[in-house]
């Protein structure tokens, strides 16, 4: 669906608007926790893109003579923020730091949860193998009960930890760890790199996994 949003300078110059996805929960009040938190995430994520891309179409709408002269500063309740126009742009174009970080916070939702409805402590699985297969036992489910199986889950996982271990690239132990459930690639070495559809994927294939585990249905 379009959305619109405030009036700025941007509305007036034909700047093509954001199209974002529909919230994935509806987090009625007969929502369990967890799917109450995965619908506000999924809110922060398409706003955060809304907003940086109404930001990029605004200034791209000005007719600046040299924007690296520009500078911005804005009040915070830590002070006086100064950046310069061009360093600016550069953050709200970084669209992929954004998708990581909501790749983490929804793999930590999943995590958190299915230690909760398996009584265990998250710092004792071994992966999301592990807990992924005991979650799914809970219900009587498989692996086979989702789509890419086992082998999606840990290439969320692995992406998950590029991202998180701050290198952005997959190691040799995760590079066999996906050989393990019989996934090629990526290689070792190589560098991840998270988009918009990849990421509703991933988000796709946790939630998944989830509602097959009997999340939220006990009210957990």
């Amino acid at each position: 669906m379009g959305v619109k949003g405030w009036p700025t300078l941007a509305d007036g110059q034909r700047v093509k608007p954001l199209v974002a996805a529909p919230s994935a929960v509806d987090d009625g009040p007969e929502m369990a926790p967890i799917w109450s938190e995965w619908g506000r995430l999924t809110r922060f994520l398409e706003s955060a893109r809304l907003a940086f891309a109404r930001e990029r179409n605004l200034w791209a709408s000005l007719e600046l003579r040299s924007a690296e002269d520009v500078k911005l500063s804005a009040a915070t309740t830590h002070g006086i923020y100064k950046v310069a126009l061009t360093q600016h742009l550069a953050a709200v174009r970084d669209e992929e730091t954004l998708l990581a970080s909501v790749l983490m916070h929804s793999y930590a939702f999943a995590e958190t949860a299915a230690a909760e409805r398996l009584c265990c402590d998250a710092r004792d699985f071994g992966g999301i193998e592990d807990w992924g297969m005991r979650l799914l036992a809970t219900t009587g489910s498989t692996w086979d009960s989702l789509d890419e199986g086992v082998a999606g889950a840990v290439e969320v996982a692995v992406v998950r930890n590029a991202y998180a271990h701050g290198g952005r690239r997959v190691d040799e132990l995760a590079a066999n760890r996906l050989r393990a459930v019989g996934r090629t690639k990526p290689n070792a070495g190589d560098v991840v790199v998270l988009d918009y559809p990849t990421l509703r994927v991933f988000r796709g294939r946790l939630r998944a996994l989830m509602s097959l585990g009997g999340i939220g249905q006990d009210g957990r």
